[in-house]
C-alpha cells in the first residue's frame, strides 16, 4: 500500500508539473503575440491593415514637385504559422528638387553704324586755337580753297574774335574744344558742363549759332562726357590719324607724315598753335591735292546727331 501511495504522489507531482509547464507555455505565447488575455487567440479584426503612417517632410523653397508611393511590410504576430498576421503600411514620400539657376548677362551696347557722306574725302582738323599762326594757316587754306574744322578753346575765342568770324566767313567749321583745355572725364559734372557751355556761348556770340560737335581735350573720354555733349546738342568727335605734331615739333616730320598717312575717309588731327605744324601742313597741302585728295569739314564728311561718338570705335 505504501508503494501505491508513493506512486500516486509521484503521479500527482508529475501532473502538477505538466500543468504548470502548460500554463507557462501559454503565458509565453500570449506575451509574444501581443494579446491581452492569456489563452485567447487574437481577434479577427487585427488581420485588417493598420492605418497608414505618413512621414511628413517640411517643404523646401526649392521643391517644385512631390510624389508619394506606398511600401507594405508584413510583421509576424507570433512564432507559429497558424496565427494571423498584421500588415503595416508605411507611406514613403519622395521629393523631387528642382534647382533654378539665374544667369546675369552683361550686354555691351554696340555703337550704331555711321555712314560717311563723302567717303572719298579727308577731314583735316586743328585743335587748341586760334593762335599766333592761325591767320597764316587761313591764308593758305583760302589759296587752295580747302575747308577744315577748327576745335577752338573758349578762352582763345574771347582773345581772338576776329579769327573766329573769319573761319566762319571762309566756310570752315568752328567746333567746341572746352573753355580752358581741362580733361573733361577727370572733373566734376558742374565743371564739365561749364567748360563746354561757356565755349559754345562764346562761339554763338560771334557767329550766330552754337557748335554741333565737340572734341574732349587730350582725348580723355567717358560716358559722362558723351552725355554732357548730348545735353548741349553736340556729338563727340575724335580722330583716325594723330600726326603727333605736338610731340615732334618739326615741319619736315609733319609734312612727311601727312604725305605718308593721309587716306580717304579719314579724320586727321593737328594743332594750329605750333609754327612747325602750320609750316609742315602748308608744304604738304599742294602735293596732297596733286595726289587727288579732296578736303571737307567734319559736318561734310559724316552726318552726326547729338550724343553720337565718331569714329564709333572710340566708344568701345
Amino acid at each position: 500500500m505504501k508503494r501505491n501511495w508513493l506512486r500516486r504522489q509521484i503521479a500527482l507531482m508529475v501532473a502538477i508539473a505538466v500543468i504548470l509547464s502548460l500554463f507557462v507555455a501559454v503565458a509565453l505565447i500570449v506575451t509574444m503575440s501581443g494579446c491581452s488575455t492569456p489563452g485567447v487567440v487574437a481577434s479577427p479584426t487585427m488581420t485588417s491593415p493598420a492605418p497608414a503612417q505618413t512621414s511628413t517632410v517640411p517643404p523646401t523653397p526649392m521643391a517644385s514637385t512631390s510624389d508619394a508611393s506606398s511600401e507594405t511590410e508584413t510583421v509576424p504576430t507570433t512564432l507559429f504559422s497558424n496565427f494571423p498576421t498584421t500588415k503595416r503600411v508605411h507611406s514613403v514620400k519622395t521629393i523631387k528638387t528642382t534647382t533654378t539657376t539665374t544667369t546675369t548677362t552683361t550686354v555691351r551696347t554696340t555703337p550704331k553704324p555711321i555712314a560717311l557722306k563723302t567717303p572719298g574725302a579727308v577731314a583735316i582738323t586743328f585743335d587748341d586755337g586760334p593762335g599766333g599762326h592761325t591767320s597764316r594757316l587761313l591764308d593758305a587754306l583760302a589759296e587752295y580753297n580747302v575747308k577744315v574744322t577748327f576745335f577752338v578753346l573758349g578762352q582763345s575765342v574771347e582773345r581772338s574774335p576776329g579769327l573766329i568770324r573769319r573761319m566762319q566767313a571762309e566756310g570752315h567749321q568752328v567746333a567746341n574744344h572746352s573753355y580752358s583745355h581741362k580733361y573733361l572725364s577727370q572733373v566734376d559734372e558742374a565743371t564739365r558742363a561749364n567748360e563746354l557751355e561757356k565755349t559754345s556761348d562764346a562761339i554763338e556770340a560771334l557767329i550766330g549759332y552754337r557748335p554741333s560737335i565737340m572734341r574732349p581735350p587730350g582725348g580723355y573720354r567717358s560716358e559722362a562726357v558723351y552725355e554732357e555733349a548730348k545735353k548741349q546738342g553736340m556729338a563727340t568727335v575724335f580722330w583716325d590719324v594723330d600726326t603727333a605734331d605736338w610731340k615732334y615739333k618739326d615741319s619736315d616730320y609733319v609734312c612727311n607724315y601727312l604725305l605718308n598717312h593721309t587716306s580717304k575717309g579719314r579724320l586727321i588731327l593737328m594743332h594750329d598753335i605750333h609754327k612747325t605744324t602750320v609750316d609742315g601742313f602748308i608744304r604738304a597741302l599742294p602735293r596732297l591735292i596733286e595726289h587727288g585728295f579732296t578736303f571737307v569739314t567734319v559736318d561734310e564728311l559724316v552726318h552726326l546727331e547729338p550724343g553720337d561718338v565718331y569714329p564709333t570705335y572710340w566708344r568701345r
